[in-house]
């Protein structure tokens, strides 16, 4: 049975799920249905959320548990994705905590402003949105001032995890938003690195993802 992931390019958490299963050099099928369907929640995910995963062995929700099983099923091919000694794993798994609880929380603030009113976004909202992101922008800049990637040498899944969030990030934001990404400058040359990876270009250039590009 193939890779299936379902949910939509439109979910930064669906394109990590795809993104570490490219990184493995695996292929998936995207399936797009009514997540909120008695079909898709009696048998895919009881939540009614995305992203979901199906192999011939599994059914799995939630990005981060469907990421860290695909890494592990597929240990010995493609992107080590775990780290590479018993530090690295650690630290993997630290930054992988940081992103669900003081990276994702605040930079959706920020999408959900934008989304409200593209053309003018609510500066009420938006404003202490990216001030307070700035302040997490500053802790990922001291650590990348010392570290290649966030769980050391070795990119893994920690990294994985936040390539959507700034291309959904770059796609939504204005210019003078940006200039929190691109003032720091270690943070700013992570991002170019791990968003030039062949797996990540592969995922972006599918023709099943329509979402966040630039014109």
């Amino acid at each position: 049975m193939a890779i299936k992931i379902y949910g939509s390019f439109r979910s930064p958490f669906a394109m990590a799920a795809g993104l570490a299963v490219y990184e493995k050099d695996q292929e998936f099928e995207l399936v797009t249905m009514n997540m909120k369907s008695p079909e898709y929640m009696n048998n895919i995910n009881p939540f009614g959320k995305i992203p979901s995963y199906q192999d011939e062995d599994i059914i799995l929700f939630e990005s981060k548990a469907i990421m860290r099983y695909v890494a592990t099923k597929f240990e010995g091919q493609g992107t080590r994705l775990l780290g590479s000694t018993v530090h690295e794993q650690a630290l993997c798994n630290q930054w992988l905590e940081v992103h669900s609880h003081s990276f994702t929380p605040l930079i959706m603030d920020i999408f959900r402003a934008i989304f409200r009113n593209p053309e003018q976004p609510d500066v009420s909202v938006l404003k202490p949105a990216l001030e307070a992101f700035e302040k997490v922008l500053d802790i990922y800049e001291a650590r990348l001032s010392a570290s290649k990637y966030l769980a050391g040498d070795s990119y893994t899944l920690a990294d994985v995890a936040h390539i959507p969030f700034f291309y959904m990030f770059n796609a939504l934001a204005d210019e003078g938003s940006q200039k929190i990404l691109t003032s720091r400058k270690h943070v700013y040359a992570w991002i170019h690195d791990i968003s030039s990876r062949s797996a990540w270009k592969k995922l972006t250039d599918r023709p099943d993802n329509t979402y966040y590009k630039r014109s």
